[in-house]
């Protein structure tokens, strides 16, 4: 089994270092992260082969124009407990033609095996390799680290070993000091409540040094983008088939979507793509009387909006300032689950459960009937993303 995997790994090594050694001078790259596909049942394995990667398979179409390598990440929960369906969701992942990574995660674990941790993620390795590795693309420095330590199911801890952190001491010893690193696992390095990093953390951010860090990791299910520090920066991805397949949005509000990472002249530029839609359709718009609350209000949810957007508005082509932000349960959300969603009691209850306010919805009020609101979206990069909406006659 360690054969097979050790010989797997080198071969994803040498097939990215191939990709890059091609681009010459023209170094960079394309990035689909896919958020924790976890799929459990028959049904849902067929989901992800016939609804979610046909749509992925349109994003790698249209990056192969580019003439920069493309690959996909699977940030871990690559099956939900189904160990019979790893090799499965690779193979369906590599018919796409691109390198395909993975990070391990909790549900990757055989909660079947009563041995040890190394011997409850046999099954995983045998399929997608070590659980650390190392590779480039571009000018990145990509390292691959394993930060669930699994004693049982549902009893797990958040940490990376200090054998992985020894290897990635001596790994970066060859990376230089004005290099870019990005450092891929399953949980996020910040907890999301309380804001603050989580202990191994540091360590890891003390081995990296100076050098620009990209954290990249899934786990939560829900999207959140944390600046770290001025060189740091965690992307947490949310999961790519709604809520764990029994809704077409995230409990945050986030659809069905992947995080896509593009370095271009040495620099990294990111944003979400909506499955099955355009890339700039990332605003959903709701008119007044439809948001509980904000009956008065015009409502835009802004996909993959972190703290350094704008969010403006316009009525009839006048400017109006900032959207007010506001941290709301998604309306869509709340209305799949009390109005569509048919369930037996235990899913119903876990999909109320776990309904999650989000901080990515802005309002504002119009100030005459009928008037045409225009919302305009800045991300960080200067990208702009518009919509508008009419009040009713």
């Amino acid at each position: 089994m360690r054969i097979n995997a050790l010989l797997q790994t080198f071969v994803m090594l040498l097939l990215c270092h191939v990709a890059v050694a091609q681009e010459g001078d023209n170094r960079g790259f394309n990035l689909i992260v896919v958020g924790d596909p976890q799929p459990q049942t028959e049904t849902q394995m067929v989901a992800l082969e016939t609804e979610i990667i046909p749509h992925i398979e349109t994003i790698v179409d249209q990056y192969s124009d580019t003439g920069y390598p493309t690959a996909i990440l699977l940030t871990g929960d690559v099956v939900w407990d189904n160990m019979e369906f790893l090799p499965r969701v690779k193979s369906a992942f590599e018919a796409l033609g691109v390198p395909v990574y993975a990070v391990i995660g909790n549900h990757d674990h055989d909660r079947r095996v009563k041995g040890s941790e190394r011997e409850k993620e046999g099954h995983y390795v045998e399929t997608y390799g070590e659980r650390y590795y190392a590779f480039t693309m571009g000018d990145t420095y990509l390292f691959a680290l394993d930060n669930i330590r699994y004693h049982r199911y549902e009893n797990y801890s958040l940490d990376v070993d200090r054998k992985q952190l020894r290897w990635l001491k001596k790994q970066m010893r060859s990376v230089p000091e004005d290099a870019r690193v990005a450092i891929l696992m399953h949980a996020p390095v910040v907890n999301y409540r309380t804001g603050k990093l989580i202990p191994y953390a540091r360590s890891l951010m003390r081995i990296v040094g100076d050098r620009e860090l990209h954290f990249v990791t899934g786990h939560r299910h829900r999207h959140a983008t944390a600046d770290i520090s001025s060189t740091a920066i965690e992307h947490s991805v949310s999961q790519v088939n709604g809520n764990l397949w029994y809704a077409p949005l995230c409990s945050d509000g986030m659809p069905r979507s992947v995080f896509c990472i593009e370095e271009r002249d040495n620099s990294w530029q990111w944003h979400y793509r909506v499955l099955g839609a355009p890339d700039e359709d990332i605003l959903v718009v709701w008119p007044e009387s439809c948001v509980e609350g904000y009956e008065d209000s015009v409502v835009v949810k802004v996909v993959g909006w972190d703290e350094k957007w704008s969010v403006e508005w316009m009525e009839n082509g006048q400017k109006m300032g900032a959207m007010e932000q506001i941290e709301i349960y998604d309306p869509d959300y709340i209305y799949y689950v009390e109005n569509i969603a048919d369930y037996n009691e235990v899913i119903m209850g876990r999909l109320r459960r776990s309904a999650q306010k989000h901080n990515h919805y802005f309002r504002c009020r119009r100030t005459a009937e009928n008037s045409l609101i225009t919302i305009v979206a800045t991300d960080r990069f200067g990208r702009q993303y518009t919509s508008g909406i009419r009040g009713a006659e």
